[in-house]
C-alpha cells in the first residue's frame, strides 16, 4: 500500500508539469486553432536556455530559459504563423510549418550542445520522508510551483477581459477585428504565454531528471493529449485530464513498466475519441450557439 501511495504521489507531482504544457498547449489551439508543434521546441530551448548561462546561478539560468521561450513563441508567431494566418493558409500547411520548425530548432539545439544528457542540478537532491512517502526537494518545489501557477492562470481566465477577448477570438476571430479589438496583441500574447507555461515546466523537470534535445515532443503530446480528453472549451477540464493522465501513468509504472507509458496515454485519447469525441468535461453550448 505505501508503494502504491508513493506512485500516487508521483503522480501528482507530475500531474503539476502536464497540467502546464497543457495550458499552454491548449490556449493556442482554442484561441487561434494552430496546432502548435513547435511549442515542443519552445519546451526544449526553454531548458538549454536556462543550462547555457548555468555557471552564473540557478536563478540567471532559469531567467534566461524563461526569456529565451518568450522571445522564440514571439518569433514564431510573428515570422511563421502571421503570414499565414493572412495569407489564409489552411490549418494542414500550418501545421507542416510547425513540424518543421521544430524539427530545424531541435536539431539546432543538438549541433550546438550535443544529444547527451545535461545535467541542469548537479549533486543529490535532499528528500524529505512523510508517513513512510519519500519525496525530493525539487518534487516538492516543482508540484507547488505547478499548482501556483495553474491557480493564478485559472483566476486570470475567469477574471480578466484578456481572456475573453481571447476566447471570443478562437470563436469568431472576424468578430474581433470588427469590435475594434487587438487582433495581433492578441494573438502575440496568447503565444508569449504559452511560451511562459511550458517554460516553467520544462526548467522544472530539467533541474529534476536532466535534459536532452528530445524532451520536448513528449512533454507536447501528452499536453495535446489531456487538451482533447478534457474537452476544447473546459480550461478545469486540461488540468483534471492531466492529472488523470499522469496517475494512470504512474499506476502502469507500479503494475508494469515505464515503457507502456505512451501507449496508455494514447489508449485513453482513442477511447475518449470514439465514446465523448467532444471531451470527458466539455461543456455544452446553448441552442443558438451551435
Amino acid at each position: 500500500m505505501t508503494l502504491l501511495l508513493q506512485f500516487l504521489i508521483n503522480g501528482l507531482v507530475t500531474g503539476a508539469l502536464y497540467a502546464l504544457v497543457a495550458l499552454g498547449f491548449g490556449i493556442v489551439y482554442r484561441s487561434t486553432k494552430v496546432f502548435h508543434l513547435a511549442l515542443g521546441a519552445i519546451y526544449t530551448a526553454s531548458a538549454y536556455g536556462a543550462y547555457a548561462v548555468l555557471k552564473w546561478g540557478k536563478g540567471t539560468g532559469i531567467l534566461i530559459g524563461i526569456l529565451t521561450a518568450l522571445a522564440l513563441g514571439f518569433l514564431i508567431e510573428r515570422c511563421v504563423y502571421r503570414p499565414f494566418y493572412k495569407k489564409d493558409s489552411s490549418p494542414g500547411v500550418v501545421l507542416v510549418a510547425s513540424l518543421g520548425l521544430y524539427i530545424f530548432i531541435v536539431n539546432l539545439i543538438a549541433l550546438i550542445f550535443g544529444n547527451e544528457v545535461k545535467i541542469l542540478s548537479p549533486g543529490i537532491e535532499p528528500s524529505f520522508s512523510f508517513f513512510g512517502i519519500i519525496l525530493t526537494r525539487m518534487q516538492i518545489i516543482q508540484f507547488f510551483t505547478g499548482i501556483f501557477v495553474i491557480i493564478i492562470w485559472l483566476i486570470l481566465l475567469k477574471k480578466s477581459r484578456f481572456f475573453k477577448a481571447v476566447w471570443a477570438m478562437g470563436d469568431e476571430p472576424v468578430l474581433v477585428r470588427v469590435l475594434g479589438l487587438p487582433l495581433w496583441r492578441l494573438r502575440d500574447t496568447v503565444f508569449i504565454l504559452s511560451s511562459f507555461l511550458v517554460a516553467v515546466s520544462s526548467i522544472l523537470v530539467g533541474m529534476d531528471v536532466g535534459i536532452d534535445p528530445h524532451i520536448g515532443l513528449p512533454a507536447f503530446l501528452i499536453g495535446a493529449v489531456a487538451v482533447f480528453v478534457g474537452g476544447m472549451n473546459n480550461f478545469s477540464g486540461w488540468v483534471i485530464s492531466a492529472f488523470i493522465i499522469a496517475e494512470l501513468q504512474s499506476l502502469v509504472i507500479w503494475k508494469f513498466s515505464a515503457r507502456w507509458n505512451d501507449a496508455i496515454t494514447f489508449v485513453v485519447l482513442i477511447a475518449v475519441l470514439l465514446l465523448k469525441p467532444q471531451g470527458i468535461f466539455s461543456v455544452k453550448g446553448r441552442m443558438e450557439e451551435r
